[in-house]
C-alpha cells in the first residue's frame, strides 16, 4: 500500500502543471484529475466482486501491472485527451489494488479493534501519498520534469515484486459461499442506513480532497515557488493525515465514532472557507495541514463502521463500494469546482463545497431515533 500510494503522490504536484503546459483550461484540468477516479468507479465494481471469488494475490498482480504501464505512459502524453486516456487506465489499475488490500484487512481485523487496525493501514496509505510530493519536487528540480513519472513506475514495480515474493494466496470470503449472491449483497449494503450516511460523507470528503489536489499546486504556483516547494505544501496534507491515523484509529475504538466524524468534517469545512483568501505560502501550508487533520479524525471511524457492518455481505464488495464513494467524489469535485471557478472566480466554489461537507456530517449528530455508532 505504501509503495503504490507513494507512486500516486509523486505525480500530484506536477500533473496539474503538466496539463496546464499542454494548454488545458481549468475545466480540462478538472477532467484530467477526475478521470482517474471516474475509471476507478467502474473498475471497483468488478474488482470488489472478483475479490469474493478469486485469489486476491492474482488480482493485485494484474492491477499493479496495469498501474506500472500507465505510469510510464504519462511521459508520452502530447495532448489533454491523451492525458485523460492514460489517467483512465491508471485508475483501472488502482481499482485492482486499494479496495482489494482493504478487503483483506477487513477479513483479518479483530472485532472491536477495527479503528486501530485501519488506522495503521491507512497510515501507510496517506504517508505514501504524502511523501510522494516531497520526492516529486526534488526529482523534478534535479533530474527533470519527467523524473517523477519514472519514479512512480519503479515504485509500482517494487510493490509488484513484494506481492510476488511475500504475499500469500487468499481464498474467497465465506460470505459468497454461505450467505449472499452479488445482487442481494449489494442491495443489503446500500439499504443499510448507517452505510448510506457513511458513503455520503465519504463522497463529500473526497470531493474536497480532489479539489485540494487540483488547486493547491495552482495556488502555490502564483507565489513563484519551485516544484520542490510546491511538493512540500501538497505533501503536508496527506502526511498530517497519515501521522494522526494511529491516534484517531485508537480513539475510534474507545469513543463514539460519530463524534470524530463530525469533528473532522467541521475542521475540513472551515479550512475550505478560508482557502481562496490565502495570500502567502505559509498560510497555504497551514491550510494543507488543517485539512489533513480534519480528514485524519474522520477517516478511521468511517472505514471501521463500513468494515464492521459489511462483513456479512463480503469484504470485497463492501470495500469496493466504500472506495467507489470516494472515487465518485474525487471525480465530481475537481470537475465541479473547475467549472465554477471559470464562471464565478475563486471564492464561491469553496463556500459551496464547505456547505456540502457540513450537510454530510449532520446525520452523525445524535438523534433519539438512531442507534449510536
Amino acid at each position: 500500500m505504501f509503495c503504490a500510494m507513494l507512486g500516486i503522490g509523486i505525480i500530484a504536484p506536477v500533473l496539474p502543471l503538466y496539463a496546464k503546459g499542454l494548454g488545458a483550461s481549468s475545466v480540462a484540468i478538472g477532467l484530467i484529475i477526475g478521470s482517474f477516479s471516474f475509471s476507478r468507479i467502474w473498475g471497483m465494481l468488478v474488482s470488489g466482486e472478483l475479490a469474493e471469488r478469486m485469489d486476491r494475490k492474482k488480482l493485485l498482480i494484474v492491477g499493479l501491472l496495469v498501474y506500472a504501464a500507465a505510469s510510464v505512459a504519462y511521459t508520452f502524453a502530447s495532448s489533454t485527451a491523451m492525458l485523460i486516456f492514460i489517467r483512465i487506465w491508471h485508475g483501472i489499475g488502482s481499482a485492482m489494488v486499494v479496495p482489494i488490500t482493504m478487503a483483506i484487512a477487513t477479513d483479518i481485523a479483530p472485532k472491536g479493534k477495527e479503528g486501530a487496525f485501519f488506522g495503521s493501514l491507512q497510515a501507510a496509505l496517506f504517508l505514501g501519498i504524502g511523501f510522494g510530493p516531497l520526492l516529486s519536487g526534488f526529482l523534478a528540480d534535479s533530474l527533470g520534469f519527467y523524473a517523477p513519472f519514472y519514479a512512480m513506475t519503479a515504485l509500482t514495480l517494487l510493490a509488484l515484486f513484494l506481492v510476488l515474493l511475500l504475499f500469500p494466496e487468499s481464498s474467497p470470503s465465506r460470505s459468497v459461499k454461505e450467505n449472499h449472491g452479488a445482487l442481494e449483497a449489494f442491495k443489503g449494503i446500500v439499504s443499510d442506513p448507517e452505510m448510506v450516511i457513511v458513503f455520503i460523507f465519504q463522497f463529500s470528503s473526497a470531493m474536497c480532497r480532489g479539489v485540494l489536489v487540483m488547486v493547491i499546486p495552482l495556488f502555490a504556483s502564483q507565489f513563484e515557488l519551485s516544484l520542490s516547494q510546491i511538493g512540500v505544501i501538497v505533501s503536508l496534507n496527506s502526511i498530517s493525515t497519515g501521522i494522526l491515523q494511529n491516534f484517531s484509529g485508537r480513539l475510534a475504538d474507545n469513543i463514539r465514532k460519530n463524534t470524530l466524524i463530525i469533528l473532522g468534517g467541521l475542521i475540513s469545512a472551515v479550512t475550505l472557507i478560508g482557502l481562496p483568501n490565502l495570500t502567502t505560502p505559509f498560510s497555504l501550508s497551514v491550510a494543507s495541514v488543517a485539512f489533513g487533520v480534519g480528514h485524519a479524525f474522520a477517516s478511521p471511524s468511517l472505514v471501521a463502521i463500513a468494515a464492521a457492518r459489511g462483513r456479512n455481505f463480503g469484504s470485497g464488495r463492501t470495500m469496493g463500494l466504500f472506495n467507489i464513494a470516494f472515487s465518485i467524489g474525487m471525480t465530481v469535485g475537481p470537475v465541479m469546482v473547475g467549472i465554477l471557478m471559470d464562471l464565478t472566480g475563486n471564492g464561491i466554489p469553496f463556500y459551496i463545497l464547505s456547505a456540502l461537507l457540513v450537510a454530510s456530517a449532520a446525520p452523525f449528530f445524535p438523534r433519539r431515533s438512531t442507534r449510536p455508532v
